[in-house]
């Protein structure tokens, strides 16, 4: 039998209350938290009419609070899932794996779920799209099952090039997975370039809808540009997203590095 000694009963009373403590900070934290994201988010309301860009600047300046924030406030599944999918890459840069992979999960099977009621070929391309990049993410933060995403990463984005061959976010979609799939598993940064050309091309087009991707396809053709050994073509790329983007965080790190 075991007796409670009055010393033990005073520690087991202090260790309750310094979790108390603790519950209480951390429920600070997380008020402040989604305060700050609050108004950022109305802050960015007031420059970005798009929800979609709003959540493009979110992601270029790291905010992860913004994020989240979006995500809740989504007002269809495609924002629903482009939010979580930015909130991943977001997650990626700081390498937090218990916000990221989450993130991924939730965007795919949203996604999945609004390409399964057949929505209209052109928003079905740009799920389909989303699908295979998020896929793609998954494939290589999951080792054992990287096949399978990778298979479904592929398949994806098949489909979504043809339905809309054209469309930049494919076209994008595809020089991003050609660029970072391994080259034992079909990656190749030449092709990377010829899709991110491609993409720049695509985006002179017209866009009044879903637009994202413009300074994004600059920056990952100056990296296949930098592969090739032009090095000074990567450079006038990432020049180029920052004219698009300027609060584009990865782009200003590229350019710091070279």
């Amino acid at each position: 039998m075991t007796t409670t000694t009055p010393t033990s009963s005073k520690q087991t009373a202090a260790k309750h209350t310094l979790s108390k403590q603790k519950l209480r900070m951390a429920l600070r934290s997380v008020f402040l938290l989604g305060a700050l994201a609050v108004s950022q988010l109305a802050s960015a309301a007031e420059t970005v009419s798009n929800p979609l860009q709003a959540i493009d600047l979110a992601s270029q300046q790291l905010d992860v609070p913004a994020l989240q924030q979006f995500s809740q406030q989504a007002q269809d599944d495609y924002q629903f899932a482009y939010a979580q999918y930015r909130l991943a890459v977001t997650a990626s840069v700081r390498a937090d794996e218990a916000v990221l992979k989450p993130a991924l999960t939730a965007a795919a099977e949203r996604l999945e779920q609004l390409i399964a009621s057949e929505p209209a070929p052109t928003l079905k391309a740009e799920a389909l799209a989303l699908l295979a990049l998020t896929r793609g993410m998954q494939a290589g933060y999951y080792p054992i099952k990287g096949m399978y995403y990778g298979q479904q990463s592929g398949k994806a984005l098949d489909a979504a090039t043809a339905l809309q061959p054209q469309n930049p976010r494919v076209t994008l979609a595809a020089a991003i997975l050609a660029y970072q799939t391994p080259t034992l598993f079909g990656g190749d940064k030449k092709a990377a370039l010829n899709h991110a050309n491609a993409a720049i091309s695509a985006f002179a087009a017209p866009c009044q809808d879903i637009c994202w991707g413009e300074a994004e396809a600059y920056v990952w053709r100056g990296l296949a540009k930098k592969e090739a050994g032009d090095l000074s073509g990567a450079k006038a790329d990432w020049q180029q997203a920052l004219q698009l983007a300027p609060d584009y965080g990865w782009a200003k790190k590229l350019l710091q590095g070279v």
